[in-house]
């Protein structure tokens, strides 16, 4: 005898199998899948473009130099802009100071704080390696037209910024 909940189950399951094989034919649309990859896809070309001149950078330092400012940072800045923990920055801090890629500084603002500065061979790098992003988006471009490229760029930084709100909302709660 057919039970209510077996025919519930085989319906259920059918009804999600279909509902999976439709997600599965819009994986072009799905944002995550589509981020994760390209970021699979980026880190495989910085792996392939590193300079031997860059010594022994490892992709993990990247999201950290890449967002000392000019003028400089401090730790909590960076763990903000990286989206990585302040012990993760306080490990790689000490690597990039020993490759001689930053230096700190005692923040003038607030003394209980140091400030991260780019050394002449980090500002050599971070130029260097930007130099290299932007010959990537040249090439983005080639592929995809220049505008539509502006436009891509402009909806991420959309989607990121609202992605950075909903941050700042949950951390005042």
């Amino acid at each position: 005898m057919i039970t209510k909940f077996y025919f519930y189950f085989c319906f259920m399951e059918k009804h999600i199998d279909e509902k999976i094989r439709e997600m599965e034919a819009m994986q072009d649309r799905n944002w995550q899948r589509l981020i994760f990859n390209l970021r699979k896809h980026l880190d495989s070309w910085s792996h392939l473009n590193v300079r031997p001149s860059w010594g022994g950078m490892k992709l993990s330092y990247w999201p950290i130099i890449c967002n000392i400012g000019i003028d400089g940072s401090t730790p909590s800045e960076l763990s903000r802009k990286s989206m990585i923990t302040k012990q993760n920055i306080s490990r790689t801090i000490k690597e990039l100071e020993k490759l001689g890629m930053i230096t700190s500084k005692t923040n003038e603002v607030d003394k209980r704080s140091d400030v991260l500065i780019l050394t002449d061979e980090g500002k050599k790098l971070i130029y260097e390696a930007n130099s290299d992003v932007l010959k990537m988006n040249e090439i983005y471009s080639e592929i995809v037209g220049a505008e539509e490229l502006e436009v891509t760029l402009t909806a991420l930084n959309k989607i990121l910024a609202y992605h950075e709100d909903l941050l700042k909302k949950k951390e005042r709660v």
